[in-house]
C-alpha cells in the first residue's frame, strides 16, 4: 500500500468512528427531562404588549419636544417608506403597491382617535403589518404624538 492512501485512512478512520459514536448520544425531546429553568431572579420580558382590539386606550406619553423628535425618527425608520415622507406621495415602496398607501393627511388622522391610531400600529391595518413585536409599547406612542402633528 502506498504511503499516501495509507495516511489518508489514519486521517479518515477517527472521523468515521466520530460518526458512529454521534448516534449514541443522549438526546432530548422538547418539555422533556431536563428542563431548564430561569434562575430565581429572572424577570420574563417579551417585548410585546398585548393590546386587545376593542380597548379604548388613553396616551400616556406627552406630546413634548422629545416624543415628537422620537416620533419623527420612528417614522422616518418605519412608516416613510410606504406612506412617504409627507402626505402627498407615498413613500418608495408605497408606489410599487396597488393601490397605494394612504398618505396620512392630517384629516384621515383627525378622526380616528389615539387609541385606534395606536391599535392600527400595533396590530396593522389592512396590508400594513402589526409593528406590536418591532416597536416598545412607548415608542409606538411617541409615533401617534407625531402623526398628530406631521403635515
Amino acid at each position: 500500500m502506498n504511503p499516501f492512501a495509507r495516511m489518508v485512512i489514519l486521517v479518515v478512520a477517527p472521523l468515521l468512528m466520530a460518526a458512529l459514536w454521534m448516534d449514541h448520544q443522549p438526546t432530548f425531546k422538547p418539555y422533556q427531562e431536563p428542563v431548564l429553568v430561569p434562575p430565581v431572579s429572572a424577570v420574563p420580558f417579551s417585548g410585546t404588549a398585548i393590546v386587545s382590539i376593542s380597548a379604548d386606550l388613553q396616551n400616556p406619553v406627552a406630546p413634548s419636544a422629545a416624543s415628537l423628535a422620537q416620533g419623527k425618527r420612528l417614522f422616518a425608520i418605519h412608516c416613510a417608506l410606504c406612506h412617504g415622507e409627507t402626505s402627498v406621495q407615498p413613500g418608495l415602496v408605497g408606489n410599487k403597491l396597488k393601490p397605494p398607501p394612504p398618505g396620512l393627511n392630517h384629516d384621515l388622522l383627525k378622526e380616528r382617535s389615539d387609541s385606534q391610531l395606536f391599535q392600527a400600529i400595533s396590530n396593522g391595518f389592512g396590508r400594513m403589518p402589526p409593528f406590536k413585536a418591532k416597536l416598545a409599547p412607548q415608542e409606538r406612542w411617541h409615533l401617534v404624538n407625531f402623526l398628530r402633528i406631521r403635515k
